[in-house]
């Protein structure tokens, strides 16, 4: 099959589905079965033609009303409808999923940026100690490695301050900038990655790695994290506008917008709880060891909850419901 015959086959089913996101949001039950039956049509021609076209411009277009479908079958307002809990539990993993290539990029940039600051900091700390403001430098200086907790409350709360208002603000920062083209977004996630790397390099070369990870581990892996995904929905509205496939840019960042507006409150979810560890585990009495332990179960939690979690399979029972509601549009136009 060439890719003329193809989109010639396929084109009143895209079309159709096309229709039915345009409409109003606030479809009947018949509606979503029938968007429910299309999705799946639109994401099974998708497959086809990254497999047998995956240079032609279909491709793209596909992709982004499968997303756009995705949304409005299984995220429709959900916090109008107040399915807020539904989308945290299913929902949000879903779009990190589906997005995970702007996701992925976003953890490349910072993690090119932070191996670099690291290294430095290991190699010449005197020049790693320029990149971050002098304090950070005195008080690294001052710590021994099973010391933190015998610092005082001030620097305590100065390094906790710093690492938890600077990752909310770059995962903020993040996403919004991501309207410049994508540029901006690089931009936070390369600055903040040699920021962070400086720290982390310069404690390092002053043997008191144990101090700085035994804090940070705890709660570091949701935040980071979340920056990541934050940055990944900056790429992704940044993208829409170097890249709109067969749309306006005005109407391919209007989709855009639509995920990335979700994933990013999913990051503000993912924020309260890596705030309340900061705030309990992170400065607590605990051992090191108890810190970094408790650290690598809440990675590997949330790592099960945004790669595992799925929504119960609803295709199987309402399958023969969309196909019925199928029969009789196709025989009602």
């Amino acid at each position: 099959m060439t890719i003329t015959e193809f989109i010639s086959k396929k084109q009143e089913t895209w079309n159709e589905l096309e229709t039915l996101l345009n409409r109003p949001r606030d479809a009947n039950a018949t509606q979503l079965n029938r968007l429910g039956y299309l999705y799946r049509r639109v994401t099974s021609d998708l497959a086809v033609a990254r497999r047998d076209f995956p240079q032609d411009r279909c491709v793209p277009y596909l992709n982004e009303l499968a997303s756009r479908a995705h949304a409005t079958v299984y995220q429709t307002s959900p916090f109008k409808r107040g399915n807020l809990r539904q989308f945290l539990r299913f929902g949000f993993p879903t779009l990190f999923r589906e997005n995970l290539s702007f996701i992925g990029a976003s953890f490349l940039m910072f993690a090119v940026a932070f191996a670099a600051a690291y290294w430095i900091g290991l190699t010449t700390p005197e020049f790693a100690e320029k990149l971050i403001p002098e304090r950070y430098v005195s008080h690294i200086k001052k710590l021994e490695d099973d010391a933190w907790n015998d610092t005082s409350a001030e620097w305590r709360n100065l390094f906790a301050s710093f690492v938890m208002t600077n990752n909310i603000r770059v995962a903020f920062y993040a996403f919004a900038w991501g309207i410049m083209f994508m540029v901006g977004t690089a931009y936070i996630l390369v600055f903040n990655g040699i920021h962070i790397g400086a720290v982390a390099g310069l404690c390092h070369a002053n043997g008191v790695s144990l101090a700085l990870w035994s804090f940070v581990s705890p709660h570091g892996y949701i935040e980071l994290t979340t920056i990541f995904i934050a940055g990944g929905a900056g790429l992704k509205l940044g993208y829409s506008l170097i890249a709109p496939s067969l749309y306006t840019r005005k109407r391919a960042l209007t989709d855009a917008a639509r995920i990335a507006v979700q994933l990013l409150c999913g990051c503000v979810a993912l924020l309260i709880v890596a705030g309340t560890i900061e705030g309990f585990v992170s400065p607590s009495e605990l051992s090191n060891a108890v810190k970094i332990g408790f650290g690598a179960v809440t990675g590997i939690l949330l790592f099960t909850y945004l790669f595992a979690m799925k929504a119960p399979d609803a295709d199987a029972s309402t399958k023969p419901q969309a196909q019925s509601v199928a029969t009789t549009t196709h025989s009602n136009p």
